[in-house]
């Protein structure tokens, strides 16, 4: 080891280097972080790391310069999702995989500070150039199967996050059982292409070819955009994941051809008019029906998703200090607590079922509530988009045929926003990180705007007074 590189901690060293024992910091920046404007103007941007550590050059003039370990992650982010201080990581919104991008900064972050702390124990301070070469060294020799191959590690992947061996993120939470679900049917997807184009595919195959003719195979088959979608986000997510454990070194899927398309689609909701039929609604008659729309209706008054809503039991509600009844449940999709207020109409259904919500599954909800909101004249004809051919058409169908247990979250959302809640409000309830995914969520039209618009005090009492 050199002279410039065997430096003691709080001592000068005549060569040209001082280290002073401080705390090391790791932060990632972008490279170019441009403004907060509409995020399909924007273009992605590389995300650099810069580790402090208490390095100093005075090689050059004789004045003391601070150097810090600048690295490049090889991770790319669309400004507007990303989050600086504190956290320095990808914001949690529904637009990208954060849970993979943030996966791979974790390891970046845990790789540094093992080389430095093992350099630090030998009372060696590497200069940033060296550091960055053991810190390269370390992101290759993670410990992997030694010839694993992609279908391998999706298939080793799939196992892990079904078994709560691998944990999202920081390692906080397992997999949520939908995205479970997610990964196998990519997994049976990605299977079904190799089986019918006759090949096997690898990582350095992930290319403009591959996805081209990915895309197109089951766009043949008549898949949505939106389903086409998730199979490629699952992809990108796995090749992240792949790379950051030493298999693989193809960027690929960071260019923006390779796009997780997504089509708008026509959800829908119900209005207050028609939320009301299903609550004067006759179910005496059959108490199985009766108990799915308490089971919706329940989605409705705390617009929450079908996996927390269902989940509502009585230690899940309680008084607060000013005397409010609330629900209190964390979110199982996103891990976020969420306090709902207990309206009378909701109370009403927690008292007739001992506040235990009564269990039943997504798959019967979903094919009830169809039928009781026909019954209760939810009959609407509602043209709905869909791609056919590979062209988009309108077709027109009842309302009822289209309501869904989520169907519920959405319908409660909107309401709450109608009766002119502020959006801040709802979506502490909700979950919504930003007003923009929020505001994309609910489904309010515009003369429902016009509508509620008018109930303003400047439409309903300054124009007449301009008058």
């Amino acid at each position: 080891m050199s002279n410039r590189l065997r430096v003691i901690s709080g001592l000068t060293n005549p060569g040209h280097f001082y280290f002073r024992v401080m705390a090391t910091t790791v932060i990632f920046k972008l490279k170019d972080p441009q403004g907060k404007i509409a995020p399909y103007k924007q273009k992605e941007t590389p995300v650099n790391l810069f580790f402090s550590y208490g390095y100093y050059d005075t090689s050059g003039d004789g004045k003391r310069k601070y150097i810090p370990l600048k690295f490049a992650t090889g991770e790319k982010i669309k400004p507007i999702y990303w989050k600086d201080r504190p956290v320095y990581r990808a914001k949690q919104v529904k637009e990208i995989d954060y849970q993979s991008f943030n996966t791979v900064l974790d390891n970046i972050e845990g790789a540094v500070k093992k080389v430095f702390r093992t350099e630090k124990a030998s009372n060696r301070l590497p200069t940033p150039d060296l550091l960055r070469d053991l810190l390269k060294n370390e992101l290759n020799l993670i410990p992997i199967p030694e010839t694993e191959s992609l279908n391998e590690f999706i298939k080793r992947f799939n196992s892990e996050i079904e078994n709560g061996t691998r944990l999202t993120g920081k390692g906080k939470r397992k997999y949520t059982p939908g995205t479970v679900r997610n990964y196998k049917s990519f997994k049976n997807k990605v299977d079904e292409y190799q089986k019918n184009r006759g090949r096997k595919i690898n990582f350095a195959d992930i290319g403009n070819e591959f996805y081209k003719d990915f895309v197109n195979y089951f766009t043949d088959l008549k898949q949505s955009p939106n389903n086409i979608g998730k199979h490629i986000k699952c992809l990108k997510s796995i090749m992240r994941v792949a790379k950051s454990e030493g298999l693989h070194s193809n960027s690929e899927i960071e260019k923006s051809y390779f796009e997780a398309m997504r089509v708008s689609t026509d959800e829908i909701y119900l209005t207050g008019d028609e939320i009301l039929k299903l609550e004067n609604l006759n179910l005496t008659h059959s108490k199985h029906l009766d108990k799915i729309r308490d089971v919706f209706l329940i989605g409705v008054y705390t617009a929450q998703r079908y996996s927390d809503y269902s989940r509502i039991r009585k230690e899940n509600t309680r008084i607060t200090g000013s005397g409010t009844k609330v629900i209190d449940l964390v979110q199982q999709k996103t891990g976020e607590r969420v306090i709902i207020p207990v309206m009378p109409k909701l109370e009403a259904i927690l008292k007739k079922y001992d506040y235990s919500i009564p269990r039943t599954y997504d798959q019967k909800v979903n094919k009830y509530i169809k039928d009781i909101a026909k019954l209760a004249g939810i009959k609407e004809m509602i043209p709905v988009k869909k791609i056919q051919g590979g062209m988009e058409v309108d077709k027109d169908y009842p309302k009822y045929n289209l309501i869904k247990t989520h169907t519920a979250r959405r319908s409660g959302a909107t309401l709450m926003y109608l009766a002119g809640i502020p959006s801040i409000d709802i979506m502490k309830l909700t979950g919504h990180k930003t007003e923009t995914q929020f505001l994309n969520y609910v489904k309010v039209s515009k003369e429902e705007t016009a509508d509620n618009l008018s109930k303003r005090p400047y439409f309903s009492t300054y124009l007449k007074i301009a008058k």
